[in-house]
């Protein structure tokens, strides 16, 4: 058996134990980026070509990009884990599931992209959120998150290192644990003529917001709320259908002022940063709620859709003119960028002048997944990659776990 001071010196040998960095950054890698999120409607796989080896100084070219849809029993756990119902039993097959599946992903993107395997340096996999809260969410003293999937299965069914996990080493000390792409935000498409906005519409909305000649500590991120996940989650309840394509649906109603007003009541909306939210906040539950006022009020199941876009619009916008520049260039990405509809309100509702229009990251579903490539790119060297601007956490840290 160990002593305290044996086991003090084995423990710091473990905990040093790092990948050669130097060796690392001597060529160019090639990475695949794995990226599922809030909304739980399928996996997006990007392939990222990745060198460097300071700030600002990386180069990144998106090689391929490819999305899955989850199988209905997939995705049926996956609920049922968001939405607490899962058991014990299930959460546990639910994380190899979730390997096995990403797994079968990346074998049929390579043969798709015809890039071989023995030529891929990492996989960076996000997880599958089953529970996002952290301390600024929490009643209690300690932030906690959980992001499934068993990264020891998965290295083990590629045969190539995998870096996950990539929330919880900021939670622990302190941070939201999100946002994590501002990084790639800050390397890729910052601009020293003019402030950038990045906005990623997905389940949940995020900002990144890049002053112009701004440093790393300048940079300021965050979720705004709901996304296409209330949007969603009635076009689902009342229509049968999984999504308001082009906003379509949304275009067709009118917008419903009490129920507006009641939306914009949610106190996340309003809060300053560091902050982050997920379902828990913006869940099932509570969107059958509203559904059920609206109900009792008399309000048209197409005005429902209607305004929940509208208000996904607004909180966006709102954050924007609270805590960023609303006349800086905007880009934006996620699902979200597919919806038409949205966009226009957004526009609206941030009032910029008549002639501007939102640059589109292209594809809109491919930037989280590269994002995360990027920052298993930097796990791989050792290099921090959260912002304790941005997380609201004490120190900088390389995140995410290397399985081999």
């Amino acid at each position: 058996m160990l002593n305290n001071k044996q086991w003090l010196v084995l423990n710091n040998c473990e905990f040093r134990l790092k990948v050669n960095s130097k060796e690392w950054f001597s060529d160019f890698r090639y990475l695949i980026g794995i990226m599922t999120g809030t909304s739980a409607d399928g996996v997006d796989i990007s392939l990222g070509k990745f060198s460097g080896s300071k700030l600002q100084e990386f180069t990144a070219e998106l090689v391929e990009f490819q999305s899955f849809e989850f199988q209905a029993s997939l995705k049926k756990l996956i609920e049922l884990a968001i939405k607490n119902e899962a058991r014990t039993r299930e959460i546990a097959k639910l994380n190899f599931d979730l390997a096995y599946f990403f797994a079968k992903c990346v074998r049929s993107f390579l043969r798709k992209a015809k890039f071989p395997l023995k030529k891929l340096d990492a996989v960076a996999v996000h997880g599958q959120t089953v529970w996002h809260q952290p301390k600024s969410n929490n009643l209690g003293k300690n932030g906690f998150t959980l992001q499934l999937v068993s990264l020891s299965a998965l290295t083990q069914l590629l045969k190539v290192p995998v870096v996950g996990d990539f929330r919880s080493k900021d939670v622990a000390v302190g941070g939201e644990g999100a946002p994590l792409v501002p990084i790639f935000d800050y390397n890729f498409l910052f601009s020293r003529k003019c402030d950038v906005i990045t906005i990623n519409i997905g389940g949940i909305a995020n900002i990144t917001y890049l002053p112009k000649d701004g440093k790393l500590s300048d940079v300021v991120a965050f979720d705004t709320g709901p996304g296409n996940t209330w949007i969603d989650g009635a076009m689902r309840i009342l229509f049968g259908r999984n999504y308001d394509k082009d906003g379509e649906t949304a275009k067709k109603g009118k917008l419903n002022k009490i129920l507006l007003e009641k939306l914009k009541s949610n106190p996340f909306v309003a809060k300053a940063p560091p902050k982050s939210t997920g379902r828990e906040e913006f869940s099932e539950k509570e969107l059958r709620q509203i559904i059920k006022f609206c109900n009792e009020n008399s309000i048209e199941d197409v005005d429902i859709v209607t305004t929940l876009t509208h208000f996904t619009a607004w909180s966006i916008a709102e954050n924007i003119k609270r805590f960023a520049n609303p006349n800086a260039n905007i880009i934006v990405s996620g699902g979200g960028a597919r919806n038409l509809f949205l966009l226009q309100l957004l526009k609206e509702y941030i009032q910029q002048n008549s002639s501007f229009e939102f640059k589109i990251f292209e594809p809109p579903e491919a930037k989280e997944s590269f994002a995360f490539a990027f920052l298993g790119y930097l796990r791989m060297g050792g290099i921090a990659s959260n912002i304790p601007n941005v997380t609201g956490v004490r120190e900088s840290i390389s995140l995410g776990i290397i399985a081999t």
